[in-house]
């Protein structure tokens, strides 16, 4: 799915240095009711955008002009085109959170939005008063309310905060940097293995699972924060924007 054009928004973006938020919708009105809704959960000083993605337009020229862009899939017929916007604007949005919403029933495969480049996937009866309440859960994560930010030092083998340094193994360091500079920041179990040294056909997945639950379990100690996050039955991934490489 190309985007070409220029993007049009739906309110006009005041000269403040505070990533908003991009609501995108099948049409401007089902953008404009999820910014509604969204405008409960943050502050009013975060700009709030809205969009068709049936509009065609530009991929913005600066990519960190959102912190959160939410897709808005209210029909089961605009899933495949749904996931071909959400992998486009990865390829060159790589900061900003991506979340596909999903309304209304029917079956809908999450690790398909995971691999294209979203990091969550939300699921909506409607977008109402109710749904408002669920949206809450999003922005009361870390992966909004994130605070933290780590530094990846290949040279030193270590991860570093603001003030402390945390010591990690040569292993451990590959993960955490194949894991931040992928685009999607997921690896499959075969894909670590592989950056660990072990066999791909004959590796013990408990003895993986144990070295990922042990790194996860130094950056939490150290820096209160679940770097990384098990996705059942594929691998891991990364929480978007927590880690850097030096």
């Amino acid at each position: 799915m190309m985007l070409t054009g220029k993007l049009a928004t739906g309110s006009q973006r005041p000269t403040n240095e505070e990533p908003g938020v991009l609501t995108l919708g099948r049409t401007l009105s089902v953008a404009e009711n999820f910014k509604t809704l969204v405008a409960r959960h943050v502050h009013a000083d975060i700009t709030l955008d809205a969009n068709s993605y049936t509009n065609s337009y530009k991929n913005n020229e600066h990519p960190d002009l959102y912190r959160a862009i939410f897709i808005i899939i209210d029909n089961p017929q605009a899933l495949d085109e749904s996931l071909a916007l959400v992998a486009d604007l990865r390829a060159t949005h790589i900061n900003p959170i991506i979340c596909a919403v999903i309304t209304g029933r029917g079956a809908y495969n999450k690790m398909k939005y995971y691999l294209a480049g979203a990091d969550c996937c939300i699921k909506l009866n409607t977008l109402s008063d109710e749904s408002s309440e669920l949206l809450s859960e999003f922005f009361a994560s870390e992966e909004w309310q994130r605070e933290v930010n780590l530094v990846l030092d290949p040279t030193r083998i270590c991860l570093l905060g603001t003030r402390q340094k945390l010591d990690i193994s040569f292993a451990e360091m590959k993960i955490l940097e194949a894991l931040s500079q992928t685009s999607n920041h997921i690896l499959s179990y075969d894909e670590i293995a592989g950056i660990m040294g072990l066999n791909a056909n004959f590796y013990d997945p408990r003895a993986l699972e144990k070295s990922i639950s042990r790194l996860r379990g130094k950056i939490k100690n150290m820096y209160g924060t679940n770097a990384i996050q098990s996705i059942r039955g594929y691998g891991y991934r990364l929480m978007r924007g927590l880690i850097s490489t030096a």
